[in-house]
C-alpha cells in the first residue's frame, strides 16, 4: 500500500465520522506502481453525496492529494 504517514493521518481524520466500511482500491494498493490518486470505496446507508463531500473536504484540508470517493449501499 503506497500511502505516506500524512496521507494515512488525513484518511483516518476524514473517515472518523463515517458509519460503514471503507476500502482503498486502485493503483495505491499496488506497491510496484507510481503516482495515482487515492481511491476509496465506502459502503454505507448514509447519503452518498454528503459522505463523499465530507471525506474529500476533511482529507484535502490535511493533505492536498487527489482523492476519489465512491459511496454505495450494498443492499441497493
Amino acid at each position: 500500500m503506497r500511502l505516506d504517514s500524512l496521507e494515512i493521518s488525513a484518511l483516518k481524520h476524514a473517515l472518523e465520522d463515517v458509519h460503514g466500511n471503507a476500502y482503498l482500491f486502485g493503483s495505491r494498493v499496488d506497491d510496484s506502481r507510481k503516482g495515482g490518486d487515492i481511491d476509496l470505496l465506502i459502503f454505507s446507508k448514509d447519503s452518498p453525496y454528503k459522505i463523499s463531500q465530507n471525506i474529500s473536504l476533511k482529507f484535502f484540508k490535511m493533505c492536498e492529494e487527489k482523492i476519489d470517493v465512491l459511496v454505495m449501499d450494498k443492499d441497493k
